[in-house]
């Protein structure tokens, strides 16, 4: 069975796995789980070498008490040829991008049972997180998250769901917001029924994070994405005093005056 503190983790960082810098500050920062993110932080270039240096850094992580997990490219990307590299140092998680059935979901279990067999790792130890980054992905949420008992927590991607959903990159915080709210709720729903963790989608604007984890946390979401390490410290003192309330995705506000510790 994977990890059970996996559960417990309110804060996942994601990282480049090529820049030596905020491998450090990620390290330092108090993170609970850190993601080493091949898909969309690292280059395609470095990605060998991330690889190649991810047996190192999986041990700092464990030596101070951090989770350390990757995310893959979809298999048929060079995500098979990632995982292979990643396994020896034994990942706590492995993410998969772009997850819309569950057909996926269990591609990836397939290999994981391989690489587990040839490394003489316990049968089902490595968690399997799938991301959910588009409508029709988070439409079938339900059956992406029953395809397979690795799946201990999932991720919604608010940044790609909001491409996908016709957003600009230029769209206000308030229209951003409103237009992801109903899809978030849904995700978390889907979670909930599945007996697995939600970790709602990153803030990457420089200003509004308090107001969002605000509204995050009178959903019911207990943990989140984070790409800003400065945001990890406050995302623990809200979660720490969290406690369940009512849903009510109409009452979103956003404070733009706001900056982040």
């Amino acid at each position: 069975m994977p990890n059970p503190s996996l559960s417990t983790c309110r804060s996942w960082l994601f990282v480049p796995g090529h820049d030596p810098v905020r491998l450090d500050q990620a390290l330092a920062c108090g993170a609970e789980a850190i993601v080493v993110d091949l898909e969309e932080f690292t280059p395609a270039p470095h990605r060998g070498a991330a690889c190649a240096d991810f047996l190192a850094f999986a041990n700092d992580c464990r030596r101070l008490g951090r989770l350390p997990a990757a995310r893959i490219n979809r298999l048929a990307d060079g995500g098979h040829g990632e995982l292979a590299e990643l396994m020896p140092a034994v990942p706590a998680a492995i993410f998969l991008p772009r997850v819309e059935s569950a057909q996926d979901v269990t591609a990836l279990d397939l290999a994981l049972h391989v690489e587990e067999a040839r490394r003489g790792l316990e049968p089902g130890s490595t968690a399997l997180v799938p991301t959910l980054e588009t409508s029709r992905g988070i439409e079938r949420a339900h059956e992406i998250l029953a395809a397979s008992a690795r799946t201990s927590a999932a991720l919604v991607g608010t940044g790609d769901l909001a491409r996908d959903l016709g957003l600009s990159a230029s769209a206000a915080d308030d229209e951003r917001v409103a237009a992801l709210a109903p899809w978030r709720v849904r995700f978390l729903a889907a979670c909930r029924d599945a007996g697995c963790l939600a970790i709602d989608g990153p803030w990457p604007q420089a200003t509004g994070f308090a107001a969002d984890q605000d509204w995050s946390m009178a959903q019911g979401y207990r943990a989140r994405c984070v790409v800003d390490p400065g945001q990890v410290p406050l995302l623990h003192r809200m979660l720490g005093d969290a406690t369940p309330a009512t849903p009510d995705a109409a009452s979103h506000k956003t404070n733009n005056d706001e900056r982040e510790p």
